[in-house]
């Protein structure tokens, strides 16, 4: 289905144009999937493509490193269970060695590919025991009679005969293919086809961002996809779908993140956050930031960026906002707060599912039919985010939905007052 927003009635496809509007500028001076998709660069796994893991993946098969190694994805995982990862490189070369007959082939391209050795022990009664060692470990032990029982496993397939003699085999010559900007752009039309809430890219390439962050815009404007863009140190986009991190923090044991590392975490924690603010929100084993003085604190907020901060011996996020700046009369400073963002979005994503799936050509474009949706919005999308504390009640009257300018059109018009989360006390004692 298509969707995002409209300026005059002029759509072609059947869909759900949505636009969001405040009618008051404040001029004070501005102080429902969870999936987070990450683009990696590894030298060994599949490239190219999307794979969703987990914490029970087996990483090392899949991507030749511990969980612990791959930082991104580690300090995603702190915050979601529900990672895609893709894999920048391009198909290199696949490590290979040949002894007493026997070829084995890296499953994978890369040079991590040139980790893996297989030792083949002849045994007395006619069989060879076949060891699989990756970076050193056993990763797979068979015992055969024959090539034809000697199986591929995670890291290795084979080929040719079985040795009559003990011999090791060290693979060698596998190389990883490079990962360019195309692979970015390529990354970038491969999520057209995904469903997901939030794609992390930690680099200093501006190209890198200022792709994404067109494809962010094109998304939310229009396809109806309200996914957000979570990079670091850049607050030029100007949008409420991108998120800029400024500085690092430090973990437990010593372990130093930059923001380029850093930004994970928080774009899993805005994919699960809901209704709910992350201002405030501690990071997870995090013992210390980049100090930044009270000055440059304000300043960062004032130029869009998420920064950490120490409070109480623990690091967390000073203010939970993206990247917009150029408020208007009909899109003010609310749009830059990620919670409202989010709010927005929910209401957007479930008036956008209810109405694809009972009411596009299954319903009557007349009064019953337009009451009918207008039931149903207030029922599933809107009366459940009263009920959370996310939305104010709502007076039912102030919805109005009536018939656009052509047959199959239909027109609604509401009045909603999202909530924001407290962030600043004003108090006076009087002393007596």
């Amino acid at each position: 289905m298509a969707g995002g927003t409209w300026k005059t009635q002029n759509k072609v496809r059947p869909g759900a144009y949505i636009n969001f509007e405040t009618n008051s500028l404040n001029t004070t001076v501005p102080d429902s999937n969870a999936i987070v998709v990450i683009p990696v660069k590894l030298d060994w796994g599949e490239t190219r493509k999307f794979v969703k893991v987990s914490p029970n993946t087996k990483f090392k098969e899949v991507f030749g490193k511990d969980l612990s190694a791959i930082v991104p994805i580690r300090e995603a995982f702190k915050a979601t269970s529900q990672v895609v990862v893709y894999n920048l490189n391009s198909e290199g070369t696949k490590a290979t060695a040949t002894g007493g007959g026997l070829t084995a082939t890296a499953k994978y391209a890369g040079v991590d590919g040139n980790k893996i050795s297989v030792v083949v022990t002849a045994n007395l009664d006619g069989t060879a025991t076949v060891k699989t060692y990756f970076d050193g470990a056993v990763v797979d032990t068979q015992t055969v009679a024959a090539i034809a029982d000697l199986q591929p496993n995670a890291f290795v397939s084979f080929s040719g005969q079985l040795p009559t003699s003990d011999v090791t085999l060290t693979l060698a010559g596998g190389t990883t293919g490079t990962a360019t900007n195309d692979a970015y752009a390529e990354f970038a039309a491969g999520l057209d086809t995904q469903e997901f809430k939030v794609v992390a890219v930690g680099t200093d390439d501006s190209t890198v961002k200022a792709l994404l962050t067109l494809k962010v815009k094109e998304w939310r404007a229009n396809y109806g996809k309200n996914v957000t863009l979570v990079t670091n140190n850049y607050n030029t986009a100007d949008h409420e779908g991108v998120v800029s991190v400024l500085n690092g923090v430090t973990l437990e044991g010593g372990e130093k993140l930059t923001a380029k590392e850093a930004l994970y975490w928080y774009a899993a924690a805005y994919a699960s956050a809901g209704t709910n603010s992350l201002t405030y929100a501690e990071y997870p084993g995090a013992i210390d930031c980049e100090r930044k003085t009270h000055e440059e604190i304000e300043q960062a907020l004032k130029d869009g960026h998420i920064i950490y901060t120490f409070n109480r011996d623990a690091v967390v996020v000073e203010q939970d906002i993206n990247t917009f700046r150029s408020f208007t009369p009909t899109k003010n400073q609310d749009f830059r707060k990620n919670k409202i963002i989010r709010e927005m979005d929910i209401v957007s994503d479930n008036t956008q599912y209810i109405y694809s799936k009972y009411f596009i050509g299954k319903v009557n474009n007349n009064g019953d039919g337009r009451n009918l949706f207008k039931k149903e919005v207030m029922k599933t999308v809107l009366d459940p985010l009263v009920r959370v504390g996310a939305l104010e009640p709502y007076n039912p009257d102030e919805i109005v939905v009536q018939q656009g300018d052509e047959k199959d059109a239909v027109l609604v018009n509401m009045g909603l007052k999202f909530v924001d989360a407290m962030e600043k006390l004003y108090m006076t004692v009087a002393c007596k």
